[in-house]
């Protein structure tokens, strides 16, 4: 009954753009240069604040929290980016079969999700605290992790990414079924958007749910807005690059303002209203919410501009861009491993990284955190199975250029 309502019924449905050609049933799609550059600025954003929370006082620190709530974003846009590559694949697919997509999609992280999160429970939560012998007869507790994405602290983002998968079936068939109605869509979407955080925010749970309700963070819920956003984008993203020429300085003024709302409601929350910083800058405050929209839409209008005007000019960027793209999903998967030994070694009792003075702890982190991860990965990627343990296909082993001397 899903596939037949995701079959199109208008021939309309079936349009060729400038970005498609269709052949039969296959379509053959140009490649999305800009999405190379978003994808690897959003992950090289997301480890950085992972890296920055690491070695500082991210309870308490003004400065930290301050940066780290103007990179929420980074979440909200990997989600639109996912909304907006998987709609430009299958909007316009009349052969779009939903258990074919499942199976070809859903294998590419619940795998590596579950494997990584075994990882992460055995040397984390086992390991270190010299529970490693207790693995076998532990196994509920890490039941009771991985079936919140708890297993690492960034396994959730790869448990949403799950349920994104299993409900994008339902996502295409709204967007196709309100074509003429998208305005509205996101008129309805942005609404829900606005209720479910408020609801979050200010609202109190009763005892008896607050056990699961604190696990919001964990469900597509609170991303709904951005993964339609980045869904209806894709269909109409030749309107939009139209709509976004000539507009940079008004986008930038956009991101000022908004940031700068955003910035002085978070400091009135702990100035005026006594909150602890972290929590006064949580990702779902309402008064967030403008400037992650602008936000996105920005570095959006950065890579599309970069990928018409200036990627032909740069090749050797560009080839930077394809490399971080390529292997940003698998970095994900392991930076976390990276972090946790970087900051194993103790000195005076705590982590030694810790001792420096700012900035340069979070700068040898970072460096240190992104290197290791693109070393491991370039072994793992060479492994058998290595789409189990990195989501992306295996490469061929590295072979040397040097001529023999002989």
């Amino acid at each position: 009954m899903l596939d037949a309502m995701l079959s199109p019924t208008n021939p309309t449905l079936l349009r060729s753009t400038t970005e498609t050609t269709t052949a039969g049933s296959s379509t053959k799609r140009t490649y999305l240069h800009h999405v190379d550059l978003i994808r690897a600025t959003t992950f090289s954003l997301v480890i950085f604040v992972h890296c920055l929370t690491a070695t500082t006082d991210e309870f308490h620190s003004m400065p930290v929290n301050s940066t780290a709530l103007l990179l929420h974003f980074t979440r909200n846009m990997f989600f639109a980016l996912t909304g907006y590559v998987l709609m430009y694949q299958n909007f316009d697919r009349g052969d779009f079969r939903t258990v074919h997509f499942w199976r070809r999609r859903i294998k590419l992280v619940i795998i590596p999700y579950l494997i990584w999160s075994f990882i992460y429970w055995v040397i984390e939560d086992m390991w270190d605290r010299g529970r490693l012998g207790d693995v076998t007869g532990s196994l509920d507790e890490f039941w009771d992790l991985l079936k919140w994405g708890l297993s690492g602290f960034h396994m959730y983002f790869l448990f949403v990414m799950l349920q994104v998968y299993l409900l994008f079936p339902l996502v295409l068939w709204l967007v196709r079924a309100t074509r003429n109605h998208h305005v509205a869509l996101l008129a309805g979407s942005f609404a829900v958007q606005v209720a479910v955080i408020s609801i979050i925010t200010y609202w109190q749970p009763p005892q008896s749910w607050s056990n699961v309700w604190w696990h919001y963070y964990a469900t597509f819920i609170p991303y709904q807005f951005f993964i339609v956003l980045g869904s209806v984008a894709a269909v109409h993203r030749e309107e939009t690059r139209r709509w976004l020429r000539g507009k940079g300085w008004w986008l930038f003024a956009a991101l000022v303002l908004t940031a700068a709302f955003a910035l002085g409601t978070f400091w009135r929350r702990v100035w005026g209203l006594h909150q602890i910083p972290i929590y006064a800058g949580a990702a779902f405050q309402p008064t967030l919410l403008p400037f992650l929209i602008v936000a996105i839409i920005c570095l959006y209008a950065v890579g599309r501009h970069w990928a018409d005007t200036y990627r032909e000019q740069t090749p050797r960027f560009d080839r930077v861009v394809k490399y971080a793209s390529n292997r940003s999903f698998s970095v994900f998967l392991c930076h976390a491993i990276l972090i946790f030994f970087i900051l194993h070694p103790q000195k005076d009792g705590q982590p030694w990284i810790k001792t420096l003075e700012s900035p340069w702890a979070t700068i040898l982190m970072y460096i240190g955190t992104i290197a290791g991860s693109l070393l491991l990965v370039e072994i793992l990627r060479r492994l058998p199975g290595s789409s189990y343990l990195t989501g992306r296909p295996q490469l061929p082993p590295l072979r040397s250029t040097r001529r023999p001397s002989w």
